[in-house]
């Protein structure tokens, strides 16, 4: 009986450790790593929502990277400071196409810039180019 319950184990584990569903569940409260396939994922600039107010806790208007797709603020002032916090778990840049800002973001990271001059300004992730979108800054 012993020998036929070993092997009745031994299959299990060798079974779950093939298997594609993990062999075990993780309480709701504790993180889960995942894998995303980022090469079907594309982002535009209609990705790019939210009020032109958007603002964190800090009062400061905030560019937050999530699910690898921009969100927040479309308008905000010269002289704003704004907060880019990277939610994701890969790094990214928050990159002006033509423009003064290229700033990198790692996972779980915050930064910030200062708005200087007014005009459009189209960004973007240099090393997730599918990433995108605007912002206006007002005189």
């Amino acid at each position: 009986m012993r020998k036929l319950t070993f092997l009745a184990v031994l299959s299990l584990a060798v079974i779950s450790c093939g298997s594609e569903e993990p062999a075990a569940t993780t309480p709701a409260d504790e993180p889960v790593a995942t894998t995303v396939d980022h090469s079907q994922h594309e982002t535009t600039t209609s990705d790019v929502t939210g009020d032109t107010s958007a603002a964190d806790s800090s009062g400061e208007p905030t560019i937050e990277i999530s699910g690898f797709a921009f969100s927040g603020p479309t308008t905000v002032s010269v002289g704003d400071t704004i907060r880019i916090v990277n939610n994701d778990s890969a790094p990214h840049t928050w990159s002006a196409e033509d423009g003064p800002f290229d700033v990198s973001v790692g996972p779980g990271e915050t930064a910030t810039y200062t708005f200087e001059e007014a005009g459009q300004f189209d960004y973007f992730c240099r090393i997730h180019p599918s990433m995108k979108g605007a912002i206006t800054v007002e005189g």
